[in-house]
């Protein structure tokens, strides 16, 4: 892992409407094509309760997202390395351990939080799907929301629904929409121009193209064994669109530096004045 690129981290939430649409998948993979690029990344799975990234990887550390929240162990002692040298934060799979509806933080926590990371140049986080409050506050702190749909009728309903009560929260959220499991390059575009059109006329909101990850079938074989396939299978047609997208947020500009990161935005609502 290299050296820091810029002053200011970068937070970048994947979210979607309904669950079965890739969101994990993609962020682990965006995530190691960004590291494989150079940058320093930290993945954070923000699916308490319902953690997938631990499973995707085959990996889990002794702590998890959860302890270090409720200061059950030093936010450090919760990261674990992941592939190319980018740092994971897991949660747990548990659906019980979901503590987020009563979760008072300590300001003292959400302080190691924000000096994690500070050393990174990226933060992706992975968001439960729907709208339940865990998943809003998450993403309505991140500099960009990635919003992950696939060309069924379902998960298109349930993507602007989703848009809808994150706009509500933070209406000025910048946000990208990413097709997965596009047949071609014409109905990526097609459900694009559909749903900017939608966003713009009912919800007065302009959402940004991030592109489209190709059905691949080699990415289900690999999934099954527990590795990006961004990694194992460089040409796969899925690994090139998600090392696309790496590249454009790599060029993208992040900010000028100063105001609240990531952590501050979403956590210290809840300290409550715990200390």
């Amino acid at each position: 892992m290299g050296r820091k690129r810029s002053s200011k981290t970068r937070s970048l939430a994947i979210a979607s409407g309904k669950g079965g649409v890739g969101k994990s998948c993609i962020a682990l993979n965006l995530a190691a094509a960004m590291a494989r690029r150079g940058e320093k990344v930290l993945l954070l799975d923000g699916d308490l309760g319902l953690g997938n990234i631990g499973l995707l990887l085959g990996s889990g550390g002794e702590w998890t997202f959860e302890d270090a929240l409720l200061g059950r162990c030093a936010v450090a002692a919760a990261v674990l390395e992941g592939p190319e040298g980018m740092a994971v934060l897991t949660a747990s799979a548990a659906e019980t351990a979901d503590c987020w509806p009563e979760v008072e933080i300590a300001a003292s926590v959400v302080e190691d939080f924000e000096r994690l990371v500070a050393g990174f140049d990226t933060l992706v986080i992975d968001t439960g799907a729907g709208i339940a409050d865990k998943t809003v506050d998450l993403v309505v702190a991140a500099d960009e929301a990635l919003l992950v749909v696939t060309p069924e009728p379902t998960a298109i309903a349930d993507a602007y629904a989703a848009l809808k009560a994150l706009l509500i929260r933070r209406p000025d959220l910048v946000a990208g929409l990413v097709v997965n499991m596009a047949d071609s390059a014409d109905e990526a575009a097609e459900l694009h121009a559909k749903f900017a059109e939608l966003a713009s006329r009912f919800l007065g909101a302009k959402i940004d193209n991030r592109g489209y990850i190709p059905l691949d079938r080699y990415v289900r074989e690999v999934v099954k064994r527990q590795v990006p396939f961004v990694l194992t299978a460089p040409p796969s047609p899925a690994a090139q669109a998600l090392t696309q997208l790496a590249g454009y947020y790599e060029k993208a500009p992040v900010g000028k530096g100063g105001g609240p990161s990531f952590f501050t935005r979403a956590l210290a609502p809840r300290t409550g004045g715990v200390d």
